[in-house]
């Protein structure tokens, strides 16, 4: 059997650690050798998974693009030319015209996964109705086959953000979400978003137990800490409290400064 391994906090250069004692140990004694200190290398890792990150969104976002022109029109004259058979000839049997029929719904099948796969990639209701209804959105596509009792609450007023910030703040709802269905029994989940003029929060909570059969494929510790680096890159934290027994609470926050709207 494997023994575990306890963890213990420990600052250095002015940062605290959560690591092993023995490899605390090892960054204490060989820090002052490394040609880059603690701290250096820390930030360098931050900013090395911000570009990643960003990258990854950029991609995902031009072949999303891609999908809709180059694919999604290719579908659709695919669609367009089986109408035209259909119409102008007539004297198909009816093996034939159920054929076509059957290609043709086919068709439209993969055009509804393309839609999905797109939303996906990158969520066109972002972009076009704002973060707001792309949480909305996001909401219902996650307990809209479950009989989960969702609620949510937003400001009246949908305060305007960064394009990077506003999919940055729809990852961490994602990953929020993602944390909620890996666990069972769940009855109910609430999303409650405030913002005041200096400030901006998104609190998720849920019910439920942890599954340990489902974390196996999903570790809830790795995607926390992705959460915690895309909030830490827009200056906020992260915050996970128990309300009550097999209650979660985790709340977003991040320093707002509303984004001026540009005349039409």
């Amino acid at each position: 059997m494997l023994k575990s391994t306890k963890t213990s906090s420990k600052r250095i250069c002015g940062l605290t650690l959560n690591a092993s004692p023995s490899i605390l140990r090892v960054l204490q004694t060989r820090g002052a050798a490394m040609p880059v200190s603690i701290e250096e290398a820390l930030v360098e890792a931050q900013q090395l998974i911000a570009h990643l990150q960003n990258a990854a969104e950029l991609k995902d976002t031009a072949l999303a693009h891609q999908l809709h022109d180059d694919l999604g029109g290719l579908m659709g004259a695919a669609v367009m030319d089986l109408d035209s058979v259909r119409r102008v000839t007539p004297a198909l049997g009816q093996g034939a015209i159920e054929r076509v029929d059957r290609v043709k719904r086919t068709l439209q099948q993969a055009i509804d996964l393309k839609r999905r796969v797109i939303e996906d990639l990158r969520p066109s209701i972002l972009d076009d109705f704002g973060l707001f209804a792309a949480l909305r959105w996001q909401l219902k596509k996650t307990w809209s086959n479950s009989a989960v009792v969702s609620s949510e609450t937003y400001p009246d007023v949908e305060p305007q953000f960064e394009a990077g910030t506003a999919i940055a703040l729809f990852r961490i709802a994602q990953e929020a979400l993602a944390i909620v269905r890996l666990r069972v029994a769940v009855k109910s989940t609430d999303l409650s978003v405030r913002a005041d003029p200096a400030n901006f929060w998104m609190r998720f909570s849920g019910n439920g137990t942890s599954n340990a059969e489902k974390q196996q494929s999903d570790d809830p510790a790795m995607i926390l800490a992705s959460m915690r680096h895309r909030i830490r890159i827009l200056g906020g934290r992260i915050e996970i409290s128990k309300k009550e027994a097999n209650a979660v609470v985790l709340t977003a926050w991040m320093p707002f400064r509303e984004v001026p709207q540009r005349p039409s």
